[in-house]
């Protein structure tokens, strides 16, 4: 059996924080790993900006629960898990995925975990500094061959050590500092892309 690790925001569902920007009117907020390359980095502006303006876990979740899934998003999951065992590895927190997993039939998900106070975000807890490569680092340990998607450079990390690596829904601006990664735009696209670069016969 093979595994397909999948990032979530931006490769599956809409960015979150994005939509948080939108609601608060905080432009700040809408910054990602797109626009911050270093995840810490990112959530220590967050962090700051959020108790600056009073912005608390309750308007992210609020957030995250009015985002509906990318186009197709549902589909490219499901098809896959006929074939594959699907896990998502994303940067996000449980705190605020769990809409979108619900949405997504609730497929495994390892991520991060929030430290908060009465509805505020005061810190954080990350798994690893690079916990999505030392997730696949374990599936490889335990005999398993590890496929990637993502669209940021949080994902890179995946693609230098999984089977194979792809770029789904990614910026050209990012995609094109790794022009060995191929690029996909297209569900349909990539699960064939997969399907080919498995040793199984299907």
């Amino acid at each position: 059996m093979e595994i397909v690790c999948l990032d979530m925001e931006g490769t599956l569902t809409p960015e979150i924080w994005e939509r948080v920007a939108e609601d608060t009117g905080v432009e700040e907020l809408g910054m990602t790993t797109r626009d911050i390359p270093i995840y810490e980095d990112l959530l220590d502006m967050r962090l700051k900006v959020m108790k600056d303006k009073k912005i608390k876990l309750s308007h992210v979740q609020k957030a995250a629960n009015s985002l509906e899934l990318l186009p197709g998003a549902l589909d490219f999951v499901n098809g896959l898990r006929e074939n594959f065992q699907v896990v998502i590895l994303s940067d996000t927190f449980h705190d605020v995925a769990k809409p979108l997993m619900k949405k997504l039939g609730f497929p495994f998900l390892l991520c991060h975990n929030l430290i908060v106070e009465n509805d505020e975000i005061i810190s954080y807890k990350l798994r690893h500094s690079k916990a999505k490569q030392q997730a696949i680092k374990a599936f490889q340990g335990m005999g398993y061959r590890c496929f990637a998607a993502g669209d940021s450079h949080n994902d890179i990390q995946m693609f230098e050590i999984a089977e194979k690596g792809f770029f789904i829904n990614a910026p050209d601006k990012i995609s094109s500092k790794y022009p060995e990664i191929q690029s996909f735009h297209n569900y349909d696209d990539l699960e064939d892309a997969i399907k080919l670069n498995s040793n199984f016969k299907r």
